[in-house]
């Protein structure tokens, strides 16, 4: 039986010489290589409210980072199993697969970021992007911390996607043939199937994946499994996909009590602007969010916030709710390379 392999692809010709990188990363070339030697040094840890630490890379190598990013890893075309830190796809997107399912199988790959190490992402500059051996070297240099990728950092998300570039096609077309839909939305796997599966079946699908990951210097995080049976609430990347993907009741019950709490600050007679405009852009993007799945939940509450901004001001001057600029768009074309 003929499978059908879709796998990441880049379409472009390799980049033939540290000269053409340095190029494209708008710097000399001596400058390159001397912040390749650094960058191990030039992240500052993030600590975010889950308690989670990420990295954010210091200029100028985030600015490089950024020219990787646009000048490499835009171009890759990503199968449609892959669904996490890309355009256009997201953890809805990644739901959506196995909504309406038999069975759903979930597993996490364990410390994900981290371990990816420094060899398997040069190996994905040599041989996926076919880079010669120094320009592999270099980018490897500049994109990994403490030999493995740096979560938070630009080009992290993308060389996570392409960790499995060489086992995970060939996984995914093999489950396809037995109708089983795979997915990866970056460190969750799911499995899911129209019709019920044995025992047998479902060890044997567990068993691949976590063969995989062995192949590839990871493992899984044994305690994040889950086999969800269509006879309960089923689970995937924090969404329910019974029948269609819908947030989880909690997830619900936090964004009616984020704008609950924003009509109560605003109601304390020496509020602070400041704080109340930042309380209301975060609980209207949680409000946004919920708009995605349940629109006639969100509805009612966008009514409610609407009352606030006319409370605080005129709402033709109020602060435009937006996402964080690209890093890339912060930092100007060129950076004074002998400054650093």
């Amino acid at each position: 039986m003929s499978l059908n392999l879709v796998k990441p692809i880049y379409p472009f010709r390799p980049i033939g010489s540290l000269s053409t990188l340095a190029s494209m990363m708008r710097m000399p070339e001596r400058d390159m290589v001397r912040l390749a030697s650094q960058a191990n040094g030039m992240y500052r840890p993030v600590k975010l409210k889950t308690g989670r630490q990420t990295f954010d890379a210091n200029a100028p190598l985030k600015f490089v980072h950024a020219r990787i990013k646009a000048t490499l890893l835009d171009h890759v075309v990503f199968p449609w199993y892959l669904t996490g830190s890309l355009k256009g796809r997201d953890y809805k997107v990644n739901a959506e697969l196995h909504k309406d399912q038999a069975v759903v199988i979930c597993e996490d790959v364990k410390g994900f970021f981290g371990a990816v190490s420094d060899e398997r992402v040069f190996d994905i500059w040599r041989h996926f992007f076919n880079f010669p051996l120094n320009v592999s070297e270099i980018l490897t240099s500049m994109t990994i911390k403490d030999r493995g990728l740096p979560q938070g950092a630009i080009p992290s998300s993308y060389l996570a996607n392409l960790a499995l570039w060489r086992d995970e096609p060939l996984l995914q077309a093999k489950m396809a043939a037995s109708g089983v839909i795979y997915s990866r939305y970056v460190d969750d796997i799911a499995m899911s199937s129209k019709t019920s599966l044995t025992q047998g079946q479902k060890t044997e699908l567990i068993a691949a994946v976590y063969g995989m990951l062995l192949r590839n210097g990871l493992s899984a995080k044994r305690e994040k499994h889950e086999i969800f049976p269509a006879t309960r609430r089923m689970i995937t990347t924090k969404l329910i996909v019974n029948r269609k993907a819908s947030l989880l009741p909690a997830q619900r019950s936090n964004v009616r009590a984020a704008v609950r709490e924003v009509e109560l600050l605003v109601a304390q007679p020496d509020v602070e602007v400041s704080l109340a405009w930042k309380a209301l852009n975060l609980a209207a993007n949680r409000v946004g969010q919920l708009g995605r799945f349940h629109q006639h939940l969100a509805e009612p509450l966008r009514r409610r916030l609407q009352v606030v901004r006319e409370i605080l001001g005129n709402p033709d001057q109020l602060p435009i709710i937006t996402g964080n600029k690209h890093p890339v768009d912060t930092l100007p074309a060129t950076l004074p390379w002998d400054k650093w």
